[in-house]
């Protein structure tokens, strides 16, 4: 049903929490979906446990369960986050580490990822988000962390390269079951990226980044301007011009 086990290598030690929160981001991005942890329990019920202490979370309910802190939160949470993945494709994403798929991406996630960890897991807190208003700003954030600054130099520099990048695949099987009839995800959000695009050419937008980063002050801010889900066409045109922020994000965190 999808869940991954840690296991160490030969001689090698146990998975902590960090380690299964940095493997729960970096499948996030390769498959642009939230990810869960389930951490290891030890013992046995009414006496069982979390292993790692940092499994325990700080933010506890109202009404504290000792041992079910730990367990139910992340059963909890993991729920909350297939609802999120659900809702994102209506449909079941392919593992996409084929071993005979030439395109597959790496596994050394170590090697692949080497200094861009904070964009990993910036853009694994966005795949979490079911509300496309916070998904929006928690991608920008990547831009702004790729420039460090507003975001709008890496925009400009990149829009281009959504017609031509090549984002890899992403097959969601629909619900005809059938995977010779999925559809790559990463080439729907192209597809729309650049349809938005063409819409703002149109209407005689030519400083696109300007544009995406306009929208994303009226999320952040509450002076003026103030973006919500009742903003009618704002909204509309913020959900419309979420693709182009997705792939810019997955240009930043994997330019090559």
């Amino acid at each position: 049903m999808g869940r991954l086990g840690i296991l160490p290598a030969t001689g090698g030690r146990v998975a902590t929490m960090d380690d299964a929160l940095w493997l729960a981001d970096v499948l996030a991005f390769d498959h642009d979906a939230p990810v869960g942890v389930q951490p290891t329990v030890e013992g046995l019920w009414p006496n069982a446990k979390v292993r790692d202490p940092n499994a325990i979370p700080p933010n506890a309910p109202v009404q504290a369960e000792g041992f079910l802190d730990g367990f139910w939160y992340w059963q909890t949470l993991n729920e909350s986050l297939g609802a999120a993945a659900e809702l994102r494709f209506s449909g079941s994403y392919v593992i996409r580490y084929d071993p005979e798929d030439p395109g597959a991406p790496t596994v050394n996630f170590s090697a692949r990822f080497s200094g861009r960890e904070e964009l990993v897991g910036m853009y694994a807190m966005a795949a979490r988000q079911a509300d496309l208003l916070s998904e929006y700003l928690c991608l920008y954030r990547v831009l702004e962390a790729a420039d460090e600054s507003n975001g709008k130099v890496f925009s400009r520099v990149n829009l281009e390269r959504i017609a031509t990048r090549d984002f890899g695949q992403l097959s969601i099987i629909g619900l005809d079951l059938k995977y010779a009839t999925a559809l790559n995800a990463f080439e729907v959000y192209r597809q729309r990226a650049l349809r938005e695009l063409a819409v703002l050419k149109a209407e005689g937008i030519s400083d696109v980044s300007s544009y995406l980063y306009d929208i994303r002050n009226s999320i952040a801010h509450g002076k003026s301007k103030v973006l919500h889900a009742r903003s009618g066409e704002r909204f509309g045109r913020t959900a419309r011009a979420l693709p182009i922020i997705k792939l810019l994000a997955r240009i930043a965190v994997e330019p090559l």
